[in-house]
């Protein structure tokens, strides 16, 4: 079989989070290997403390690259994916050069910068094999101020994927009326500060998500809402989750992006996915991106933006245009785009044009999740795992409105008395419709790139029966990183065919007969509320524990009874170091030494119970 070819994708720009480009790199790379792992072994290119999905391999940026880049033979292409990239090959590799915008030509920059700026994208677009843009305007762009040298320009959409979170219902500010939407970075060239104007004659609330990196803008925007009277109507949440992205573009009444700066225009389409209205400028792409099934502002004169709201929305409910909206969002998809870079990877590297997907064996999967008095969690936890094909709720006969809950947000319940750990999640194992099984408790919450992850290795399952997957704890919010608790692991990923729990009444663990691997992406768990929440906790399991050992015919002994509590406050204050957790180090270890002469003091009781009914 021949060798599938190593090529770099570069991904840098994702040391920048909750931009346009973050967005860009990671659904490329994820995307890429999703479809087409079958054809190429892709490498991307980051800074180390980048945050990336760990399924995929990453190549850490050294501090030389800047200045040489220079990889080994094996590496036969290069895609930079940003025109200003200062990550260029420098041995024969070829070169594929993605450029978003020459938007620092329509800035106030002085004349000499604007050159300079020009000078570097030449310079790339020279040492090129192919050169890809993100949209016509800007391939006309290109072609109008820089020389391609005769090498064809290649359009190639930006991809738009939309995670819904259809249950996710508390974002950091909750509007009190109507309201309307935008996202994204808050500078000069979003033009956010011409919304405040949309508010004047009705009672909407205006909502703009995105990090604030120039301070100067953001006095701009408040100013404006000052001077139209609507600064009680304004909000400026700073940096937003997905959930809370997915939640505002869902509830707002239109998204609003009257961008002058633009080389496409991501939210713009997301908010269409959903099937919103859509409100734009006529700058740059975004007549392009939005087509007729958006609404324009020509000027920001405020009558003019005031009447194109008004009109839009009216024509938007009148004739009914959601269905058409969200159709005209799907031509933009990652399946697509990825297809046609990896056609131009192929062509660059005079390989036969092959972007056929494979069709790959996809597992299915139950989500189990066990219950009891969980109402302030379960609506979060089942949201974590909306995308497995069954989703499995094995509750102790809440008292709250844990099943309540659940119920009303369609997913299987399974009501049995609790006896044990082991034996509770194994009768949900033996119920689920599906052989794979993933197990989240509900004080859990999965990272997107654990997410992303799973979803990958139930199209790639190779030998394996189970894996491994890496916990971060919290204690009372914060990250424990000591404390004995810096190398936990959990086996939640497994064919119930080859694994079940084994049986111990607490601490339980699966035992798999067949090959286990390892998945890198965390498991967040918010172990503890407080102290009170962790004492109760561990009494409970002290009382399994001592259950455990009595059936064992184990008997209290009183050198274990001093030294074992002694020994368990040492370990985890000094033996693995939680001295350096602080105060949440001195509670873990206080709290543990007093489980274990808790667990002592209950089997002291079932024998001398026993004693008495001789």
């Amino acid at each position: 079989m021949k060798q599938k070819p190593h090529i770099i994708v570069d991904v840098e720009r994702m040391k920048h989070p909750f931009t346009g480009l973050y967005f860009y790199c990671k659904n490329l790379a994820v995307n890429l290997h999703k479809y087409h792992n079958d054809k190429f072994h892709f490498h991307f290119f980051t800074y180390p403390k980048v945050k990336f999905p760990g399924f995929l391999n990453k190549i850490n940026r050294s501090q030389l690259d800047k200045f040489y880049l220079t990889k080994p033979k094996k590496y036969k292409l290069w895609h930079a994916t940003w025109q200003d990239t200062k990550y260029v090959p420098k041995n024969d590799m070829k070169f594929v050069y993605t450029i978003h915008d020459l938007n620092f030509i329509y800035t106030d920059k002085p004349d000499y910068k604007k050159k300079k700026l020009l000078q570097a994208v030449q310079d790339k677009i020279n040492r090129a094999d192919a050169i890809t843009v993100i949209s016509n305007f800007v391939k006309e762009d290109v072609k109008k101020h820089l020389n391609t040298k005769g090498k064809e320009i290649h359009v190639i959409y930006n991809g738009v994927e939309v995670n819904e979170y259809p249950h996710f219902d508390t974002p950091s500010y909750r509007p009190k009326n109507k309201f309307l939407f935008s996202v994204g970075t808050v500078l000069y060239k979003k033009h956010f500060h011409v919304l405040p104007r949309l508010l004047v004659g009705n009672d909407y609330e205006l909502v703009i998500g995105g990090i604030h990196p120039d301070k100067s803008y953001i006095e701009q925007i408040w100013s404006e809402a000052e001077k139209f009277g609507v600064k009680d109507r304004v909000h400026l949440t700073g940096p937003i989750s997905d959930e809370e992205k997915y939640w505002y573009m869902n509830q707002a009444e239109a998204f609003l992006f009257p961008s002058i700066s633009e080389g496409f225009g991501l939210p713009p389409i997301e908010a269409m996915r959903l099937g919103k209205p859509v409100f734009l400028s006529t700058f740059t792409s975004l007549p392009e991106v939005g087509g007729d099934k958006a609404y324009y502002f020509k000027t920001f004169d405020p009558e003019h933006m005031q009447e194109v709201l008004k009109n839009g929305l009216k024509d938007y409910h009148q004739n009914n245009r959601y269905q058409e909206i969200v159709k005209w969002s799907k031509r933009f998809t990652w399946k697509e785009a990825t297809k046609q870079y990896v056609e131009i990877y192929q062509k660059t590297l005079g390989l036969p044009v092959n972007t056929a997907l494979k069709q790959k064996k996809c597992l299915k999967l139950t989500a189990i999740i066990p219950t009891l008095n969980e109402e302030k969690n379960i609506a979060q936890t089942i949201s974590q795992v909306e995308w497995a094909d069954e989703i499995i709720i094995i509750d102790a006969y809440s008292t709250d409105k844990t099943t309540s809950i659940a119920k009303q947000m369609g997913v299987k319940i399974i009501q049995r008395q609790f006896d044990d750990f082991s034996t509770q999640k194994n009768y949900a194992i033996e119920q689920a419709e599906n052989n794979w099984i993933f197990i989240l408790d509900a004080d859990e919450r999965l990272s997107e790139d654990l997410k992303l992850e799973i979803i990958d290795k139930l199209n790639h399952i190779d030998n394996e029966d189970g894996f491994w997957i890496p916990r971060i704890n919290y204690f009372s919010g914060k990250k424990v990183k000591f404390s004995g608790w810096q190398n936990d692991k959990v086996l939640r990923l497994f064919n119930k065919n080859s694994c079940l729990y084994n049986g111990k009444l607490v601490h339980e663990e699966i035992q798999c007969r067949g090959k286990v691997g390892f998945l890198k992406s965390p498991i967040l768990h918010y172990t503890f509320k407080n102290y009170d929440d962790y004492y109760q906790k561990i009494k409970n399991y002290a009382d399994l524990k001592a259950k455990e050992m009595y059936r064992k015919k184990e008997k209290p002994n009183w050198i274990y009874q001093q030294i074992k509590p002694a020994y368990r406050f040492l370990y985890h204050y000094i033996i693995t170091f939680g001295i350096l957790d602080g105060k949440t180090g001195w509670t873990i270890a206080k709290l543990n030494a007093s489980g274990m002469k808790e667990r002592f003091r209950k089997l002291n009781e079932m024998y001398q119970k026993k004693t008495k009914n001789l």
